[in-house]
């Protein structure tokens, strides 16, 4: 709960305290040196009296402290109230931060000034919608794969118990029926990985750059996959060219990881993945072409963002979770680079660049 903070330790209260201070010492010398200024113009003119010359001196004096007083008391209250407008929204802020920490999503802060404080408000206001978002996606991503764990996880235990019961002799279809359903329990599980990998690279900053020959890190990328893709009888192709970069070894190894991976799940026909690394103006350009089911050109960038599942079916066939490409976006983009997709007659180009160390360190 919200406390409310006295007001006189609030910051309404001293910023208030020490402009009205700033302001009064101001007024109160200005209003000295003036009635000192024309007290002496007026003496030495010299045609007054003394009675009269007091008279004036002190009714100046009257004048200036009403003067005086009457500036005081407008200036603190104009002070007042455009400095509870300025702090007001901040009050806001702290009330919804308040409910965010007690684990709710509150109502949007609303301001409608582009200042500083206004664009901080923006900024916490987009961020709470994107907390809601992503939480929102997590738990639906969190039921689906428990759903989907149910079924190989019922089969499983309905054909193990059965073959314990003497009901059915097990034979090689049996035992193929039980290594699939294991295969798919073992992707399910490698989704739930991933839900913490995603946040893992989400926060790393990458600063531990080297320069290094970008192709034997491509190489060993396709060596990793080369036993994956023979078992799916999926040929693998390369055309690299060699430059120096300067990157994240391990990063860049993930990135080109995850689209070789995303390539073996959606490939669909007998043809060569094929995996390019060029220069290309400014930066150097890898990516991965193969075949498949044709990506509309509204998702093309929606499929890199955070769980994003764009075929229900077909994601539950192959095992993705729509993590991967997230992933890889968030490293690229940790190195100055930009990632996407081409995809056109059936044939997708995942891609992402690098800028070159001669253009941004």
């Amino acid at each position: 709960m919200f406390q409310k903070t006295p007001f006189f330790k609030g910051l309404l209260f001293r910023l208030t305290f020490i402009n009205i201070t700033m302001v009064s010492l101001a007024i109160i010398l200005s209003s000295f040196a003036i009635y000192h200024t024309a007290c002496l113009l007026v003496e030495s003119i010299g045609s007054l009296d003394q009675s009269a010359q007091s008279r004036f001196e002190s009714l100046l004096f009257q004048y200036l402290l009403i003067f005086c007083l009457i500036s005081i008391f407008i200036g603190s209250f104009l002070h007042f109230y455009l400095t509870k407008n300025l702090i007001k929204p901040i009050r806001s802020m702290i009330i919804s931060t308040e409910e965010l920490k007690s684990g709710g999503y509150p109502e949007p802060v609303a301001y409608s000034s582009n200042n500083e404080v206004g664009q901080l408000i923006s900024q916490y206001n987009d961020l709470i919608s994107q907390l809601k978002s992503n939480t929102q996606t997590r738990d639906k991503m969190i039921s689906d794969l428990s759903h989907e764990l149910r079924t190989p996880v019922s089969n499983l235990s309905g054909y193990l118990y059965a073959i314990k019961s003497g009901d059915i002799d097990p034979d090689k279809a049996i035992y193929d029926s039980l290594y699939q359903e294991s295969i798919r329990l073992k992707r399910l599980i490698t989704q739930i990985d991933q839900l913490k990998e995603l946040d893992y690279f989400a926060v790393q900053n990458y600063m531990d750059k080297q320069r290094t020959e970008i192709t034997e890190h491509i190489q060993h990328c396709l060596d990793t996959f080369k036993w994956s893709y023979d078992s799916a009888k999926i040929p693998l192709e390369s055309s690299i060219q060699s430059c120096n970069l300067k990157v994240n070894i391990e990063g860049i190894q993930q990135v080109i990881s995850n689209l070789l991976d995303n390539a073996l799940h959606y490939h669909q026909t007998d043809s060569a993945v094929k995996v390019k690394g060029e220069e290309h103006g400014e930066n150097y350009r890898i990516s991965v072409i193969s075949q498949g089911e044709e990506i509309a050109a509204n998702e093309q960038k929606s499929i890199f963002e955070r769980f994003y599942r764009m075929d229900q079916s077909r994601t539950k066939e192959s095992g993705g979770s729509g993590l991967g490409l997230a992933i890889a976006k968030e490293i690229v983009e940790k190195h100055n680079g930009e990632i996407g997709v081409i995809s056109s007659e059936n044939v997708n180009e995942f891609w992402f660049t690098i800028p070159k160390p001669n253009y941004k360190a």
